[in-house]
């Protein structure tokens, strides 16, 4: 299965702040602050979650990331 070279790996350096904070980065478009769609792939085969986030209410907010799993 091709890795799509838009997708970035997950780095924990940019979540900071307190639960709140965290929570917010992670859920909310950064343009309109509307809660983001969330959708993941799973290959288990090679350790590793595709997500992928949009915000239904502007369209902005493609965040492509790769999470590992090991």
């Amino acid at each position: 299965m091709p890795i799509d070279t838009d997708f970035k790996f997950e780095k924990f350096e940019e979540y900071f702040g307190d639960i709140d904070q965290v929570k917010k980065i992670i859920d909310q478009c950064q343009v309109c602050g509307t809660k983001l769609v969330l959708s993941h792939l799973s290959d288990y085969k090679n350790l590793f979650v595709q997500e992928t986030a949009r915000c239904p209410e502007c369209g902005a907010g493609n965040r492509k990331k790769l999470h590992t799993l090991n």
